[in-house]
């Protein structure tokens, strides 16, 4: 197994481990004895931590020990890796769940067409869905999947249940399509229709994240636009 895909695994269990046996308060076992419960390296177990610590998660207290946080009020979104919204925001104990979602054969609109240099003429996959974190409308998201896809079709209908996210359904249709991602991110005022589907008044902040995927060898394969609520998910880069 690769070292990233060793350490990504630790980080999943020692996830689960905590989730399903301590409470909040609660002191974790020592590094040591927590590298022979899931199996690998104290370092990777000591990288973990400082991530859990990120995410607020643990808290570390220097000759104390590391210690279960209390659930935050406010939803963590770790941009650190390339992960589905469903995953970053469900690893801190949330629920998140799919409140609407539908997919169109469109012209794609300028910018999408630009990023992802499609021909003039060519049309794409628009899906929109509208995720919620503990049953609050939290996140809109508008992405634009070519309609052919390494000289194959691809099929965007998985995307509509919550099983399925962007990330799978472009490596499950070529493996090795999505490796990265490039984000840019605003504050703007949301408005009309993204307004009311977000629960929020006309002319609410929110924070605007416009991301473009690319496969392997750098080919983009999709790009999308999301509008987030920040009261309900607050977003977090760990370098």
């Amino acid at each position: 197994m690769r070292r990233d895909s060793a350490a990504q695994s630790a980080l999943l269990r020692l996830r689960h481990l905590i989730a399903s046996e301590f409470a909040p308060g609660d002191r974790l076992p020592p590094e040591k004895e927590l590298a022979e419960t899931l199996e690998v390296s104290r370092t990777t177990v000591r990288e973990a931590l400082v991530v859990l610590a990120a995410e607020d998660i643990v808290t570390r207290q220097w000759g104390a020990g590391t210690f279960v946080s209390a659930p935050s009020k406010v939803a963590s979104l770790n941009m650190s890796t390339v992960e589905s919204y469903r995953d970053r925001v469900g690893a801190g104990g949330r629920v998140v769940t799919l409140l609407e979602a539908s997919c169109d054969l469109v012209p794609p609109p300028a910018p999408a067409a630009a990023a992802l240099q499609l021909e003039a003429g060519a049309k794409a996959w628009h899906v929109r869905r509208l995720f919620a974190v503990d049953g609050a409308p939290s996140a809109l998201m508008s992405e634009i999947v070519p309609a052919q896809l390494f000289g194959r079709p691809i099929d965007p209908n998985p995307m509509l249940r919550i099983d399925t996210s962007l990330y799978e359904l472009l490596n499950r249709h070529s493996p090795g399509a999505a490796m990265h991602a490039s984000t840019e991110l605003e504050a703007v005022c949301v408005h009309g229709d993204d307004a009311r589907a977000l629960d929020l008044a006309d002319g609410a902040p929110v924070l605007r994240a416009t991301q473009t995927t690319f496969a392997r060898r750098g080919e983009p394969v999709a790009h999308g636009v999301s509008l987030q609520r920040t009261d309900l998910v607050r977003m977090r880069i760990t370098r």
